[in-house]
């Protein structure tokens, strides 16, 4: 199968959602100009037409932006989303106002423009209230094959993820192993299909012994081509909250991820998308990087831009460029990371670093092929080594080309510990697994939201509970010393980066 980003049911359903919103929005515009025009309707359709189609894509590029696709908007209330819906199409009918009055012929009327921004927010509306209720009310039965101690460490590693709309039905035990944890036992093994419909399971979670193990090839085979979903606890984790816990990561399935992205999209697509994008972006945020120039020049004694080595794709060494944010020499002393409220940045630098600002002269970059628009962000070769130390499969990261932006900067704040850093690796091995030019537009789309935002807000801290099940699985997976050696570099780390 193929589990390409875009292919995969969080993204299937975000896309369905936004074209779903874009078509809605296009056949109620022109229900509008019908409306309006009547006799005169070809006419119209005629000089409209293309302000029409990409007011119909702009909304529901708004509607992303603002987070109404994501299971997370379902904590939302019905007003709420109402407005938010409101400011989308009041966007959408300013730029269709805009694009129309470049069109001297014909600018569209006042009439015409608030028939089809009505009619186009009031089916919009109806079709959120219909996704609202099903992101309330839907949700799914997991069931969890164990067959040692081991595989029953990993439910409650589970439960302790908070997965979203998924419910723990219990555990089916296997290989004569008796559960030992609170969990409900479902039965054996043995009766899998009968205990999945008796209890109507969703998805069936094991561990990749048991997916390997030839005794249960047969029923796995038949659950899946049933419409149940057989998967290990890694790639639910994938599914449902789009990172990948280093914890569960495993040579093999490095290995399988690796071949997943399409040798043509790396070589070919992802090239002309990051050409495409970037230009794009240079010639919008030209006035945004001047005055940003500006700022640091008249703010600061010092150079207006700041160069400090970075490593690329496979590790090789370039020279990024940002606008300075910090005082000159703010690094005499070796390198440290960057903290909350860091003295060492001034008062401009603080509000170009919130609204990444800064970052624009980085668009060069990607345009001398150097860096992507889109890829995990590029690190200082001088911490690359310790944090490899510190973090399993930190080098793994350096396997494709750097980027401005990424799934884990948009998902993650900046990071300031081995811990924040062992965060970002997961949502970056994620993207690294399912990139694409349709995951690439739509973490355009989030960063667009974090600018406006000017910032992150973490929604991956690790609870009390979560560390306490690592804590568990780490000790049960066979390999202590590996993790007390990983923790040991951690602690060294920190200690020389404060």
């Amino acid at each position: 199968m193929n589990t390409n980003g875009v292919l995969r049911k969080h993204w299937l359903q975000i896309s369905f959602h936004f074209a779903l919103d874009s078509m809605l929005f296009y056949v109620a515009t022109l229900c509008g100009l019908l409306i309006r025009f009547r006799s005169d309707f070809d006419p119209a359709v005629t000089s409209y037409w293309p302000y029409v189609v990409i007011t119909a894509v702009v909304f529901p590029a708004c509607t992303y932006i603002f987070g109404l696709y994501s299971t997370h908007s379902a904590s939302q209330g019905i007003a709420s989303r109402a407005g938010a819906l409101a400011v989308c199409t009041l966007v959408a009918v300013a730029m269709f106002i805009a694009a129309t009055y470049l069109h001297s012929f014909r600018p569209i009327g006042r009439g015409a423009v608030l028939i089809c921004a009505g009619l186009a927010y009031g089916v919009t509306l109806v079709h959120h209230l219909f996704l609202l209720h099903s992101m309330r009310h839907s949700r799914e039965r997991v069931a969890y094959i164990i067959s040692c101690e081991f595989d029953e460490v990993e439910t409650r590693l589970f439960r302790s993820f908070g997965t979203h709309h998924l419910d723990l039905a219990g555990v089916i035990e296997h290989n004569g192993y008796s559960a030992t944890g609170d969990v409900r036992v479902l039965g054996k093994c043995a009766n899998l299909i009968a205990i999945v419909e008796r209890e109507n399971i969703h998805r069936v979670l094991c561990t990749d012994k048991s997916l390997r193990d030839p005794a249960l090839l047969k029923q796995f085979c038949e659950l899946r081509y049933s419409g149940v979903s057989v998967m290990p606890l890694v790639a639910l984790c994938e599914e449902v909250d789009q990172y990948v816990p280093i914890e569960l990561v495993t040579a093999e399935w490095l290995l399988n991820a690796s071949g997943e992205p399409h040798l043509l999209y790396i070589k070919k697509v992802k090239r002309l998308f990051d050409i495409a994008a970037s230009v794009a972006a240079i010639i919008l945020s030209a006035p945004l990087l001047l005055a940003g120039m500006l700022a640091v020049k008249l703010s600061s004694p010092g150079p207006v831009f700041y160069r400090q080595a970075r490593s690329g794709r496979f590790g090789r060494v370039f020279n990024v460029t940002k606008l300075r944010t910090m005082v000159v020499d703010a690094e005499k002393a070796g390198p440290v990371w960057s903290t909350e409220n860091d003295p060492r940045v001034t008062a401009v630098g603080g509000f170009l670093r919130k609204y990444r600002i800064d970052e624009i002269p980085q668009l060069f970059h990607v345009l001398a092929g150097q860096m992507s628009f889109v890829g995990p962000r590029p690190e200082r070769p001088e911490m690359i080594g310790k944090l490899s130390a510190a973090i399993p499969y930190y080098q793994e990261r350096l396997m494709i080309q750097p980027g401005i932006t990424g799934w884990a900067q948009v998902n993650y704040p900046y990071g300031s510990s081995v811990e924040d850093s062992r965060r970002k690796l997961e949502y970056d091995l994620y993207y690294m697994k399912n990139m694409s030019v349709f995951l690439d537009a739509f973490i355009l789309l989030d960063t667009v939201r974090i600018v406006l935002c000017g910032g992150v807000n973490c929604s991956h801290a690790r609870t009390p509970e979560r560390n306490k099940a690592m804590q568990d699985f780490q000790v049960s997976s066979a390999v202590p010393a590996t993790a007390v050696a990983t923790e040991k570099a951690a602690q060294d780390f920190e200690w020389t980066s404060v």
